[in-house]
């Protein structure tokens, strides 16, 4: 018979952060830094163990990702962020395999629910700036994602200004604007003001078909 995990022990740490947004924050923060170690909770006993220098995860109750990602985002605003020290890491860690953290914030971040805040920047056509290539195991074979972040990656651009050039749905935008935030992949800019849509008549398509048509030619596409 499998033998069932160890019950979680209870972690006595400061809490760093607590509630989506502000963990949202520290989790960017630690991701781009690669700095430190910190353990998700729930009412005092630990989710998943992070450790953002190595960019891996311990789960604790050796839940898959689907199942941790869903418990996480209906967790959302209960979680509670506490900073650790890696010998603590360590030793809540014990012999549980270590996994890549990424694809498991992806799958989380694609939860829509706790969204409000990022979303109302993103109506007010705050721009997305793709700060480097997400780790393939995220991308799949997701064409879109694929065309998001080649375009991305050259230059920030409004959900809708994405929408109208990639001609993907907007939401299709936003499911994939989501998790990159929250990954760290990705970073909102200011809106531009009087930046236009693509699809004027009579300009060729508007600044930004031009702008598409030349991300196109350098990418070779």
């Amino acid at each position: 018979l499998r033998q069932m995990p160890p019950a979680p022990e209870p972690i006595e740490e400061p809490i760093a952060a607590r509630s989506a947004k502000a963990i949202t924050r520290v989790l960017r923060e630690s991701l781009q830094s690669r700095h430190g170690h910190a353990v998700l909770a729930l009412d005092g006993l630990p989710l998943l163990l992070v450790d953002f220098e190595q960019d891996q995860m311990v789960v604790p109750d050796a839940s898959d990702n689907v199942a941790m990602a869903q418990a996480l985002s209906d967790s959302f605003e209960r979680l509670a962020l506490h900073g650790i020290a890696a010998k603590r890491y360590q030793q809540l860690a014990g012999e549980l395999p270590r996994q890549p953290l990424r694809p498991l914030l992806w799958q989380w971040g694609q939860h829509p629910a706790h969204w409000h805040d990022l979303d109302a920047r993103l109506r007010q056509h705050a721009r997305v700036r793709l700060l480097r290539w997400p780790d393939f195991r995220v991308l799949g074979h997701q064409h879109d994602s694929f065309r998001l972040c080649s375009l991305l990656l050259k230059r920030a651009c409004s959900v809708d200004e994405c929408a109208t050039l990639l001609e993907i749905p907007r939401e299709a935008v936003c499911a994939f604007v989501h998790p990159a935030y929250l990954c760290g992949y990705a970073a909102l800019e200011a809106p531009v003001a009087g930046m236009r849509l693509a699809g004027g008549a009579g300009d060729g398509g508007g600044l930004l078909a031009r702008m598409w048509r030349s991300v196109r030619q350098r990418g070779g596409g």
